[in-house]
């Protein structure tokens, strides 16, 4: 299995999730982060699973994505490691988080 890196920015795009989701119900907010978690442990034991992102944007990308529900996680492949970038909305213009690299 590889190593895991988490972006500190994931911590937040899953706080923002979280609290969007509990206006409506709580119980959905907790469900819908740990599905996500369930995800990234996924991504992390099968690394390959996702699909490339420069399949769905417009410039040349070594990142890939998951999708669950409405939300999309964003990861690369590294040498001894898989990073997860971001998880997002899946309905969000994702060329704007990597212009803001």
């Amino acid at each position: 299995m590889m190593k895991l890196r988490i972006n500190p920015l994931v911590a937040e795009d899953l706080k923002s999730i979280k609290e969007y989701i509990a206006e409506d119900s709580e119980e959905m907010s907790v469900k819908t982060i740990q599905e996500i978690y369930v995800r990234i442990e996924n991504i992390q034991q099968f690394p390959y699973m996702g699909a490339d992102l420069s399949r769905r944007v417009s410039f040349q990308t070594d990142y890939k994505y998951v999708i669950y529900g409405n939300y999309v996680v964003l990861y690369r492949i590294e040498k001894d490691y898989v990073e997860i970038y971001r998880v997002v909305n899946r309905y969000q213009d994702i060329t704007k988080i990597f212009s803001k690299k």
